[in-house]
């Protein structure tokens, strides 16, 4: 059987989905750590956790509407991955300001209550991106179908090189005519 080469496509879309998948297990597995307890509870870490969350449920917000509101931006990036991601905005900064306040729910203590949190959230992202993972084989983002058309653009453009040429046979004549000293 010859060596079939896979198409630029799909080796493309095979590459994005592969890198989503994998932030989807590591999503998985983070929050799978936090609810058993694996992963310490530092206050210290606690805290750094709250403050980067914070700043990151507001840029999901933020990107969000910068890319309604982008038309430049709008077309390189799927609007489909921002709306499942709008609602993890909303609750790691509604979490953060509860987790800041001190102030638990449901009769729970408060690290219970921060663990569970933690862990949902991780969840969330994990099932966002083993979707966005999958969505994306089929219908590939406006960048990534970008990209394999600037590939095939390069392919087209460079010439495969042309085989060697055996020197004409003028030219080795005139070489030994020539008196040697």
């Amino acid at each position: 059987m010859a060596n079939e080469k896979m198409s630029v496509e799909k080796k493309t879309k095979m590459i994005y989905s592969g890198e989503l998948m994998i932030f989807a297990i590591l999503f998985a597995v983070i929050g799978t750590l936090e609810i058993v307890g694996v992963i310490g509870n530092r206050e210290i870490m606690l805290k750094i956790y709250n403050y980067v969350t914070l700043a990151g449920g507001t840029w999901l917000i933020v990107d969000f509407v910068w890319t309604l509101c982008s038309e430049k931006k709008r077309a390189k990036n799927s609007l489909l991955d921002k709306i499942i991601l709008l609602p993890l905005g909303i609750y790691l900064i509604t979490f953060d300001i509860l987790c800041l306040c001190e102030y638990p729910l449901f009769g729970m203590e408060f690290a219970q209550f921060r663990r569970l949190m933690m862990s949902i959230a991780f969840y969330y992202l994990a099932a966002a991106y083993l979707f966005q993972s999958i969505y994306h084989y089929f219908y590939p983002i406006p960048a990534i179908i970008q990209a394999i058309e600037e590939e095939k653009k390069e392919k087209e453009a460079v010439p495969e090189a042309p085989a060697p040429e055996e020197a004409p046979a003028e030219e080795i004549k005139e070489d030994e005519e020539k008196p040697q000293k």
